[in-house]
C-alpha cells in the first residue's frame, strides 16, 4: 500500500493511505468477463479486479486478480483508464484505479466463480455490453467506457474522474 503524508487540519502530520486498484477488461467472442460480488452497497456485476499488492507490478496484479476471481489466465495488453475513488463522507479513503485491457491466454475460456481463491465471488461469466447495462453495477459509466475501448483501436487512456461521485 502506498503511503503519503498529508497535512492535517490541526497542523500535525498524519499518515493517510492511497490504495492502488486494478480493473481488468477481458473480451472474448463479443462478450466481456464479469463477476457478481457482494459489496457494502449490495450485489453488483463488475469487471474483475482488486487492490495491487505492495511491490506488485500492475500487469501482475491484473493477472492475479482475474485468476483469483475467475480461474482464467490473462495477460495485460494496455492501459485504458485511470480513475479516483475519493470518499465524499470525509473518512479519508482514497483509491486510485487503473483500468487495463487484457487477453485470454491458454485454452480455458469458461470462468469458475471464485476462481482459485476468492470466495466472495458468487458468479463469473461472459455477457454482452447490452446485457451488462441491464445488470446492477456500481459504476454506471463503465459499460459505455468499455464499449468505446473495444470498438476503437486508436482509443487512448483517459482520466475518468471520481467514480464514487458517479456511482449513484
Amino acid at each position: 500500500m502506498l503511503r503519503v503524508r498529508l497535512p492535517s487540519e490541526k497542523g500535525a502530520s498524519e499518515m493517510s493511505s492511497i490504495r492502488l486498484r486494478v480493473t481488468v477488461v477481458v473480451e472474448h467472442e463479443g462478450k466481456v468477463l464479469l463477476i457478481r460480488e457482494q459489496t457494502q452497497r449490495g450485489i453488483f456485476y463488475n469487471l474483475p479486479g482488486g487492490i495491487v499488492e505492495y511491490l506488485e507490478a500492475i500487469p501482475d496484479a491484473a493477472k492475479r486478480e482475474v485468476m483469483e476471481e475467475t480461474g482464467l489466465l490473462v495477460e495485460m495488453e494496455r492501459l485504458i483508464w485511470i480513475d479516483d475513488r475519493i470518499d465524499q463522507e470525509g473518512n479519508g479513503k482514497h483509491t486510485v484505479g487503473v483500468g487495463v485491457l487484457a487477453k485470454l491466454v491458454g485454452e480455458e475460456t469458461t470462468p469458475t466463480p471464485g476462481g482459485i481463491v476468492d470466495e466472495e465471488i458468487e458468479w463469473a461469466g461472459w455477457v454482452t455490453l447490452d446485457e451488462w447495462k441491464q445488470l446492477p453495477n456500481d459504476h454506471k459509466t463503465r459499460p459505455d467506457q468499455v464499449k468505446q475501448v473495444l470498438s476503437d483501436p486508436t482509443y487512448q487512456p483517459m482520466y475518468l474522474g471520481n467514480m464514487l461521485s458517479q456511482a449513484e
